[in-house]
């Protein structure tokens, strides 16, 4: 009865021998052969998506935008991508449903800064007894953590009936301040114009 014990125990740890001898030559077959790691190339795009739809959540797990684009290259190394024809839409629910377009965008900094270029438009829908609001310019800057927008661009501001021109802008949406850098003029039109 014992020789049969003694026989498991054998045959037991002759197995994890093999294991253990297969699992290293495995290892260094792999290693000799290059293929332990996967080489990313340095130039040029990693990933090309087309027609993306991308949303993106807060730590509960609530949707807070959504990224449409005609297509995102992705360059790892540079820590970048580049989209091409973006649209972002905000979705949180405790917010104004706020549209920014461009026709390219390069994000950086873990896609926490978006730099918009090109026929930039940002929408605000009316809340709160707040009018609309749109905001033209050739080029702006979003810091999406922050909720901060900026440019030095010449910037158009119309918001309900009034509008609002001039050099460079910042806007910051946890305050809801917007500040004009520079040559500012504000057009209000009277009490019962259109």
């Amino acid at each position: 009865m014992r020789q049969p014990e003694w026989l498991g125990s054998a045959i037991s740890i002759g197995l994890f021998a093999l294991l253990a001898a297969a699992s290293w030559g495995l290892n260094e077959f792999l290693r000799r052969s290059q293929l332990e790691s996967v080489v990313v190339s340095k130039e040029g795009p990693n990933a090309i998506i087309e027609n993306p739809r991308i949303t993106r959540s807060d730590a509960q797990g609530h949707a807070q935008y959504r990224l449409d684009a005609k297509r995102i290259l992705f360059e790892e190394q540079a820590d970048r991508s580049l989209v091409e024809q973006p649209i972002m839409i905000s979705l949180a629910p405790d917010r104004p449903k706020t549209l920014m377009q461009a026709e390219r965008a390069i994000t950086t900094r873990q896609q926490n800064q978006i730099d918009l270029e090109g026929s930039v438009r940002i929408e605000r829908n009316a809340f709160d007894g707040q009018p609309a609001a749109r905001v033209s310019t050739s080029k702006a800057t979003v810091l999406i953590r922050e909720e901060r927008a900026m440019t030095d661009a010449p910037v158009i501001i119309e918001r309900g009936t009034s509008t609002l021109q001039g050099n460079g802008m910042r806007l910051d949406q946890k305050t809801r301040q917007l500040e004009i850098v520079s040559d500012s003029r504000m057009v209000v039109p009277k009490k019962g114009q259109p």
